[in-house]
């Protein structure tokens, strides 16, 4: 990124999407082996699965502490600096010997993941507006293959280092993504010279200038809750009887993100002139598949639950690519900052929605599962209905 006036290339976006992708799979690794951190510390579903929450309420301070800055410094430095702290958080929740320091580390982990959601802004103020739909949509592919790569591969790791291997493993990708960036990250155009508590209260400032960035925000953290609902609850799930499944086996469901990161680019095209369509069906979409996966348990059926997961993650994706392309639109000279606003209440959703998973599962098994995701799913789709109508 060497001026925010400059043409993003094609080579340039596919090698911002990896780092995006490398950087946030850190915030997803544990939720395919929340089993196995349960069964380290001898705890129950409902509480193994409060580590990815707590990963993602990290992940939600870390974007309201740092992402701001992306606006005020070289994102380059601002970006190692992230990487070599989450380095130290993953080697720290690698080492740990008590799950209440497990839920710690995991913070410290999602707080410093966040160097995708400085990157995003960075490369869309680099895009012409008419394209910056389909720009997104190939970083949200990076981000979605970071998940992709998180839960497949940590599933498989995990079932053979064990889950204090895999983030130990996680520790050396990170290093090798932060020489990258040293090697290869061009410097950044700063746009202002508030200070960091300006900064800080200029977010509330951006509230109140554009209201349709936290109506917008909302909805795309209630669909995101649907999602982690899903994710929060799945591995638990899968490893009771009918199914019995290993972590391998569990994190292998990872593999239906595929079909989203295809249709990224294609739904990112697609937002300009059909961001309400896109909405409701993506809301559509998560609630016909936590429908479905209400029957799973009885079932024992494994497509069933990989076409739920595959609609659930496109419905999501077409959800927040709707809403982020108009939130970054908003203020050209505040971009990182609405980024700010807009990832730091979704990610809450986020944390919100795998609590609330695995709560109802651990509680009702499957239906519970289902119908807390269906719930936000219906919320979410309605809100952006309300959203959009009133534009």
């Amino acid at each position: 990124m060497k001026t925010s006036r400059q043409t993003l290339s094609a080579f340039d976006a596919v090698v911002l999407s990896i780092c995006c992708g490398l950087s946030v799979a850190t915030a997803y690794y544990n939720q395919a082996m929340l089993p196995l951190i349960g069964d380290s510390f001898a705890v129950s579903s409902a509480h193994a699965g409060q580590v990815a929450t707590a990963t993602q309420l990290g992940y939600a301070l870390g974007l309201l502490l740092f992402v701001p800055l992306g606006d005020r410094i070289q994102r380059r430095h601002l970006i190692m600096g992230l990487l070599a702290g989450n380095v130290v958080s993953l080697l720290w929740c690698a080492s740990t010997g008590s799950f209440t320091a497990v839920l710690f580390s995991s913070a410290a982990v999602g707080v410093s993941a966040i160097s995708a959601q400085i990157i995003i802004p960075g490369a869309m103020g680099r895009v012409d507006p008419e394209h910056r739909g389909r720009a997104l949509g190939l970083m949200v592919s990076g981000l979605s293959a970071g998940g992709l790569l998180a839960r497949t591969v940590s599933g498989a790791l995990g079932h053979w280092l064990g889950w204090r291997g895999m983030f130990t493993v996680a520790a050396g990708i990170d290093v090798l993504v932060l020489l990258a960036i040293f090697a290869q990250m061009p410097r950044s155009e700063v746009s202002i010279t508030l200070r960091y508590g300006e900064l800080l209260r200029s977010l509330w400032q951006l509230l109140n200038d554009h209201p349709s960035l936290w109506r917008s925000s909302l909805c795309g953290g209630l669909l995101f809750g649907a999602l982690n609902v899903f994710w929060g609850a799945m591995a638990g799930l899968l490893a009771q009887p009918p199914y019995g499944y290993s972590t391998l086996q569990s994190g292998l469901i990872g593999l239906s993100a595929v079909v989203g990161i295809a249709c990224a680019s294609t739904l990112g095209r697609w937002t300009r002139r059909h961001s309400l369509h896109l909405c409701i069906i993506g809301a559509g979409a998560m609630l016909v598949a936590f429908i479905a996966l209400g029957f799973a348990s009885g079932a024992a059926w494994m497509p069933l639950v990989l076409l739920a997961a595959t609609l659930i993650d496109l419905g999501n994706r077409a959800n927040q690519l709707a809403h982020q392309t108009r939130v970054l639109a908003m203020q050209p000279d505040a971009v990182s900052r609405v980024n700010t606003v807009f990832m730091t209440v979704y990610f809450i959703g986020g944390a919100l929605g795998s609590s609330f998973g695995a709560a109802a599962a651990g509680h009702f098994g499957w239906p519970g599962m289902a119908t807390a995701g269906a719930l936000l799913a219906i919320v979410g789709g309605l809100c952006s209905v309300g959203f959009f109508r009133e534009r």
